[in-house]
This record gives structure tokens, C-alpha cells and sequence, in this order.
């Protein structure tokens, strides 16, 4: 299984191509603006993301993905019994740091300028970029900070975000650990190493007690990570849709690509039949299955990123498991090739 397993990843690694079999980007419209943020959710909300157990997009106010990671925060805790519906705990019962700010200031740095170009609307004209970047610094501030666009807007009044540049100082949330694009480039590089010097890792190598496994809840939107069968993080998902579900049953990862290219073609989309219609996209956050690719032993399916964090959960996708490129990145660091996904 082992032998299998690298040589699977060495061809995803080899190719650096997602082969786009049943699943797809989202659709549907992102939901509308919500009320005005409320500190004490802020907080709540940072705490979370900092922890395995992730709220969503952050934007300061309670929602139905925020009170999923914090009963499942609790179980883990061993508070068992309790579950957040629709409106928030009058008190969370969290240790959040009162002295840290929830809001810090950011500089746009040139660094970040890398990342950021215009991105064409046409598959065929994205097909002859080298890459597809932010197209905007509040999309990056976004992704990095794990925020709502709009959330950052509320919370930099006056700031117009259309003349944003380097060395602009924005207030974004103090999030524990901000998304690095450079990161993700970073292990695109060592797995590349790793297939090359014949040493990539699977789950089954690490002793038992560390071994991870993923339970997909397709009616919860709800992705669980478990460790010796205890329940140890959770992210919220966009599981397929009516037309092309999620597969229902038990499969293994077969193999990472990091910063994929994506095989876009419509008629595997709508009628799951590959066309020689097709254009192939290149990496980056604007791919349409974001900064990781983890291919599924069933045909088309897999666990991805995103180019549309605001609508996880909230859209359909085709036949995926999708998440956003910060979760992605956070369960990809976790789990390695092999690990158990059972999809229900």
C-alpha cells in the first residue's frame, strides 16, 4: 500500500496538474452583507481559528459555522451535551487573551505586491497566464487574515481599498496564524524533493496513537480530523451538490499536489465526460481549486481549496470536498498521503 501510495504521489507531484474529472468551483451567489460585528464574537471568533477547530470566514459575527466549531471545541474539551444553535452564548467559556487586541495593523509590503495582478474573466485567456494572483490587495488581506471583504472595509473606514499599495498600514484580525501564499510555494518544493529522493510519507508510517483519519458530514458541511478516535479539529466544507454529491462511503488520499494546475473542462462538469474542449489553468489562489489538490481513491473527487472563501458552506461544488486555501493549508500540514476519509 505504501509503494502504491508514492507512486501515485509522485505522478500528482510529477504533473502538477489537477486532471478535472467531477469537481468544480462554486457556485451561486456570496451571501449578503450581515449585521455589524460585535467584539466579544471577534474575540470569540480569533480564538477559534487559532485553535484545530475552525468558525469560518472571520467577520465578527455569529453564525451557523461558528457555533459548529465551538460545541465541537467544547467535546473536545470534554464538555459534552451542548450544542450552539442560531444565536450566540450570552458568555463564551473560552480562554481568550483580554489583553490581546483583536485588531492589529498591517503594512502592505512588497512582497504582497507579488501576488496581486489582474486576472481575465475568460478560461482561455486565465490559460496563458503563469499564474493566477490576487486580483486585488483586499482579496490578499482577506485570504491572509481569514476575513470577509467587507468586514475589512468596516473595519478601515476611509481607506480605499481600490488605490491600495505597498506600504498602506490596514487593521486586519490579530488571527494566529496568517495565511503565507509563499508557504504553500515552500512545500509544493519539498514534496517535489521528497518524490525525487524516494522519501514521501504516508499516515500509515506514523505510529498508530498518531495517525489521523477525516469523517466528512455532507448534511453538517462539516469536515472532522480524528487522532487515536478522539476528535482533535474540524473546518467548515462545501460537499459536492444534487447533481454531482460527494462520494458517499470510505476512501484513502492518494496523493498532495501543492499549487496545482487546473484541468478546466466543461463537459466533465455537467456530464462527468472528459471533452477534449478544455483549458488547463494555472497555480495560485485565484485556481479554481485553490493551493491544494488531495485526490480521492474515487474517480474525480478530492479535498481542495478554494478561490471563493466566502461561500464555503453556502454554494454547491461538484463532487468535492472543499475548503478555504487557509484550512487547506492547515489540514495539508496535518495529514499525509493515506489517510482514511470517510464521507457520510
Amino acid at each position: 500500500m505504501i509503494s502504491h501510495l508514492k507512486n501515485r504521489l509522485r505522478v500528482l507531484v510529477s504533473a502538477g496538474l489537477v486532471l478535472l474529472l467531477g469537481c468544480s468551483v462554486a457556485h451561486g451567489l456570496p451571501p449578503s452583507p450581515a449585521p455589524s460585528p460585535n467584539e466579544q464574537i471577534l474575540r470569540a471568533q480569533i480564538f477559534l481559528d487559532g485553535s484545530a477547530f475552525k468558525p469560518g470566514v472571520i467577520d465578527g459575527r455569529w453564525g451557523e459555522f461558528m457555533g459548529k466549531a465551538l460545541t465541537r471545541y467544547e467535546q473536545a474539551q470534554g464538555k459534552s451535551g451542548l450544542r450552539h444553535g442560531a444565536q450566540p452564548p450570552a458568555q463564551f467559556d473560552l480562554p481568550i487573551d483580554s489583553a490581546k487586541p483583536a485588531l492589529i495593523s498591517y503594512t502592505l509590503s512588497p512582497n504582497d505586491e507579488k501576488f496581486v495582478g489582474p486576472v481575465p474573466q475568460k478560461h482561455a485567456a486565465q490559460a496563458k497566464l503563469e499564474a493566477l494572483p490576487y486580483e486585488s490587495f483586499l482579496e490578499l488581506a482577506g485570504e491572509k487574515f481569514h476575513a470577509r471583504e467587507d468586514f475589512l472595509k468596516q473595519i478601515n473606514p476611509g481607506y480605499d481599498w481600490a488605490k491600495a499599495k505597498a506600504g498602506d498600514s490596514v487593521q486586519v484580525p490579530n488571527v494566529a496564524t496568517p495565511f503565507d501564499l509563499q508557504e504553500t510555494i515552500g512545500l509544493k518544493t519539498q514534496t517535489e524533493a521528497a518524490e525525487k529522493a524516494n522519501q514521501l510519507k504516508t499516515e500509515k508510517q506514523k505510529p498508530p496513537n498518531e495517525q489521523y483519519s477525516i469523517s466528512v458530514s455532507v448534511a453538517q458541511k462539516i469536515l472532522e480530523v480524528r487522532q487515536d478516535g478522539k476528535l482533535v479539529g474540524s473546518y467548515p466544507i462545501t460537499p459536492g451538490s444534487k447533481t454531482l454529491p460527494a462520494p458517499i462511503g470510505d476512501w484513502f488520499v492518494r496523493g498532495f499536489s501543492w499549487m496545482p494546475t487546473f484541468r478546466w473542462d466543461e463537459a466533465m462538469l455537467h456530464h462527468d465526460e472528459r471533452s477534449g474542449n478544455f483549458f488547463n489553468l494555472p497555480p495560485g489562489p485565484n485556481n479554481p481549486v485553490g493551493i491544494l489538490w488531495m485526490e480521492l481513491n474515487h474517480k474525480g473527487s478530492g479535498i481542495h481549496g478554494t478561490e471563493v472563501p466566502e461561500t464555503i458552506g453556502r454554494t454547491t461544488s461538484h463532487g468535492c470536498i472543499r475548503l478555504s486555501n487557509w484550512d487547506a493549508l492547515d489540514l495539508g500540514k496535518k495529514v499525509l498521503p493515506g489517510v482514511h476519509v470517510r464521507i457520510r
